[in-house]
């Protein structure tokens, strides 16, 4: 198999195991923000949770692995923490207001954002074949946001959650310029010691004190966020942002999934037509990705 394809399939691997993870983090945000484990949390004391944990964890291996900081750029280390932790506390909280899978699908529309701001920050170059692969995902997300009679009651929260895409968009830029010239770890370390800073200010104003599952939850969550983090930024390294980004829709599907098995809601046909969407979108981004045109004599 030739390094490019071999390269462009692990990075496909990667962000799908990055959305297999996140997908859990999502599921535990809305327990969370039930009052299942206890009473309910804030949104934005659930986000500081998972800049605790990820932290102490990151430090930990940062400091077994003897690892050093090695001329960081803070500057978008700021930009990118600030954008992922405006997106993911919009994204938790919203999943506790609406059904998960809605919200997911809201603020999983952010590989569009992705993909236009990939032109002008990082100069890639995008075909007439992978808009229209976008395209097909995007359709297949704004199917599964099925909207319901009391869709309008809920405008805000949309308005709110198209924000968080477009922060999340842009996140994805910022961490794709970061692993041009930084490593996984010292990303992972900075971004997290960021984030934990920024997230600890309005905590204050909101703290509840959790419970020992609440505890446990949040610690899940801060774990399966920095493997995430770590998938993300490993297929990013070997792809182009616009072409790794649009398999984080990839999201929905183990939302669904998850929702299944622990909420017990079954998936209704316009799930499925949305999840086969996102399915074909992919593929096509993939496909259009490795083929090559034929040489011409």
């Amino acid at each position: 198999m030739p390094n490019e394809i071999k390269n462009t399939l692990t990075a496909v691997s990667f962000m799908i195991l990055a959305s297999l993870l996140i997908a859990g983090t999502t599921i535990l945000a809305k327990i969370l923000g039930t009052d299942k484990l206890g009473p309910p949390l804030n949104a934005l004391q659930i986000s500081n949770a998972r800049f605790f944990f990820a932290f102490i964890l990151i430090f930990i291996f940062f400091v077994i692995t003897k690892s050093k900081i090695i001329r960081p750029s803070y500057k978008v280390h700021l930009g990118r923490s600030v954008c992922g932790w405006v997106g993911i506390s919009i994204l938790f909280g919203a999943s506790s207001v609406i059904p998960v899978t809605d919200a997911t699908a809201i603020i999983f529309t952010n590989p569009i954002f992705t993909m236009l701001l990939a032109i002008p920050l990082l100069g890639e170059k995008i075909k007439p074949l992978k808009w229209i692969a976008v395209i097909i995902t995007f359709v297949g997300a704004l199917i599964l946001i099925r909207p319901e009679s009391n869709f309008t009651n809920i405008q805000l929260i949309i308005i709110v959650l198209i924000l968080g895409a477009f922060a999340l968009g842009l996140e994805s830029v910022f961490i794709k310029m970061l692993t041009l010239k930084e490593n996984p770890k010292q990303i992972l370390l900075i971004n997290n010691s960021i984030g934990l800073l920024i997230s600890s200010i309005p905590v204050y104003f909101i703290w509840i004190t959790p419970t020992k599952f609440q505890i446990l939850a949040m610690l899940g969550i801060g774990a399966l966020m920095l493997c995430a983090q770590a998938c993300f930024i490993q297929a990013l390294r070997r792809s182009k942002a616009h072409f790794a980004v649009p398999y984080f829709y990839s999201t929905l599907i183990f939302v669904a999934i998850y929702d299944f098995f622990i909420f017990k809601i079954i998936p209704d046909n316009i799930s499925f037509i949305g999840a086969s969407l996102i399915i074909i979108g992919g593929i096509s981004i993939y496909l259009s990705e490795i083929i090559k045109k034929p040489n011409t004599m």
